[in-house]
């Protein structure tokens, strides 16, 4: 039991990220190691966007023209 426990606050502290300190850890929080954390993870966003944006813009069915329509041409249809 008290290796489970010790497992459990290790995990909890040391490799959980939480959301009330956006994306840190309680170690990165408490010890002042994780202050790049947040714009890390901002920029992986960002980039994580852009490339499902081209993803899905590369994409064409049979009901859309090739390549990115306009907004109004699509409803439109």
């Amino acid at each position: 039991m008290t290796r489970l426990v010790e497992f459990y606050v290790t995990e909890h502290n040391e490799r959980i990220p939480h959301a009330a300190f956006e994306g840190q850890t309680p170690d990165e929080m408490y010890f002042g190691r994780g202050a790049q954390v947040p714009d890390e993870l901002a920029a992986r966003r960002r980039d994580a966007r852009r490339q499902r944006v081209a993803r899905n813009r590369a994409v064409a069915c049979a009901a859309c023209p090739r390549g990115a329509p306009a907004p109004s041409e699509h409803l439109a249809a």
